[in-house]
């Protein structure tokens, strides 16, 4: 059974920098989501100790989905900081690993 991702913050003066440790295999159903905040600038860094990855898409899942902009970034690396317009929206980030497994952890983008 695979474990949950860990979450680490480390507190900046502007924002948190989030490091989202990606588990390996199937994801338990329960993951935690990583909320991201527009006002404190918080930024959001994958990482995998055990596979390299590639984000190969963010896709909005919340009800609102269809007034979500495409990318909750300015940057086109999956950390933020995020748009003001992607507030209160929560997006499935895609992940593929080299052997071909996936995951897809949670962003919610809050105030």
């Amino acid at each position: 059974m695979a474990q949950t991702a860990k979450l680490y913050v480390i507190p900046g003066e502007i924002g948190d920098r989030k490091v989202y440790v990606v588990s390996e295999g199937e994801e338990p159903k329960d993951h935690p989501e990583v909320d991201v905040s527009i006002s404190r600038q918080d930024s959001v860094h994958w990482i995998s100790y055990g596979k390299k990855f590639r984000v190969t898409k963010l896709v909005p899942i919340d009800e609102k989905k269809d007034s979500a902009p495409e990318h909750p970034f300015y940057r086109e690396i999956n950390s933020g900081p995020a748009r003001p317009e992607a507030l209160n929206h929560t997006y499935e980030a895609h992940f593929q690993f080299e052997d071909d497994s996936e995951a897809d952890p949670h962003i919610r983008i809050g105030p």
